[in-house]
């Protein structure tokens, strides 16, 4: 088997950008559409690797103040960002310490397991420092709806070295830690920058929505569906704790799956933003329920989810952390007055000091939902 594993915030500036996109209006919606099936191979261009340059882009990326702490230096690596999609809308980020590497180790095009006339994206970190994520090119809109298939997943198993090739695998230099042990990916993760491989403190503290299979000693193959809550205290390595779903409803609770994937089984999942909820849902065949859908909805307001707000006047006040924190000596607070957090999402596997494996990846679709009174093909920003 592949070689496997697996706050408080400062905050910057984050800025939304645009693109032009044809869109037909139907009724009292128009919707934008952009999707990647990957009926073709799309990296014949692929631009070449390049030295991962180390940028310190907050606290807790690779030179980050949280990182240098205990003196850490971030290992040489390679990087490639390879754009993906229709007008490039989609976009692939590779990180890895292989001195010379190929990209179809990371990113491949395969035939459907369950469907020979279908061809799919394969993603796959074959060493626990590797990562792999695919990401939009831009800030979500204010209003969307992401939806891909996902499965025949390959993270982990339950052995004592949970899909690692020996025990000597580390998490480090960012922590003093065995990375053996824990081992999964992103099905999806909705964070409030640009997310791009990082070790795995810096999704902790950008994350707002996670679907995620999280492999550990008895808990094999679990989903977990998690809204990060703004009320919580906030860890140091860890980041905000977890309103979770699980027994068909919001719970603060830890650690706890709403079922277990079948490796064998494609899921369909569906995400959707509005200005007061998130939505989920995720179809396939379960070890507990077995063919079943799980989905809700969570209001912000009510639940007061972690940097929600995608401008200042989303933003609910009553929501606001007013506990003053310090870190290495500056006060601050994670989510002050006037701020505004722009959606990202990230499919597949960030971390580059734990977990390894595959995944099989398909028809993932962004859909902008905006609410308009006339029937006509324009021109929209996104």
């Amino acid at each position: 088997m592949k070689q496997l594993a697996k706050h408080t915030l400062l905050i910057f500036p984050i800025f939304l950008f645009s693109c032009s996109k044809k869109v037909e209006h139907h009724g009292s919606h128009k919707n934008s559409i952009l999707n990647e099936n990957f009926e073709t191979f799309p990296f014949l261009n692929t631009p070449k690797w390049t030295a991962d340059q180390k940028k310190n882009t907050g606290p807790y990326t690779e030179s980050g103040k949280y990182d240098q702490q205990p003196k850490t230096s971030p290992p040489g690596a390679l990087k490639n960002t390879i754009p993906l999609g229709e007008n490039n809308w989609l976009t692939a980020e590779i990180y890895t310490r292989t001195k010379e590497p190929i990209l179809i180790d990371y990113l491949d095009i395969v035939i459907d397991p369950l469907n020979a006339n279908n061809k799919v994206l394969k993603l796959s970190t074959p060493i626990h420092t590797d990562a792999v994520i695919l990401r939009p090119k831009k800030a979500l809109p204010k209003k969307y709806e992401l939806s891909f298939k996902i499965g025949f997943i390959d993270y982990g198993d339950e052995s004592e070295l949970t899909g690692y090739s020996d025990g000597n695998k580390m998490a480090g230099p960012w922590r003093e830690s065995s990375s053996v042990g824990h081992n999964g990916f992103y099905w999806f993760a909705l964070v409030d920058q640009l997310p791009k491989p990082n070790n795995n403190i810096w999704s902790h503290h950008h994350r707002k929505f996670v679907i995620n299979s999280w492999n550990r000693k008895n808990d094999q193959n679990t989903v977990n569906v998690i809204a990060l809550n703004d009320t919580s205290d906030t860890h140091t390595a860890l980041g905000k704790k977890f309103i979770r779903y699980v027994d068909r409803r919001w719970q603060k609770i830890s650690d706890t799956p709403i079922d277990n994937y079948l490796p064998n089984e494609w899921y369909a999942v569906t995400f959707t933003r509005t200005s007061l909820f998130y939505k989920f849902s995720i179809t396939g065949r379960f070890k507990n329920a077995g063919q079943t859908t799980y989905k809700n909805k969570i209001d912000f307001h009510k639940n007061c989810i972690f940097h929600y707000n995608q401008t200042p006047e989303e933003l609910d006040t009553r929501c606001i952390d007013n506990h003053v924190q310090t870190f290495l000596g500056q006060k601050f607070t994670s989510w002050p007055i006037n701020s505004a957090y722009p959606d990202y999402f990230m499919i597949g596997e960030p971390y580059i000091n734990y977990h390894g494996g595959s995944v099989l990846i398909d028809d993932i679709k962004l859909k902008t939902l905006e609410a308009t009174s006339r029937s006509a093909v324009i021109e929209i920003g996104y």
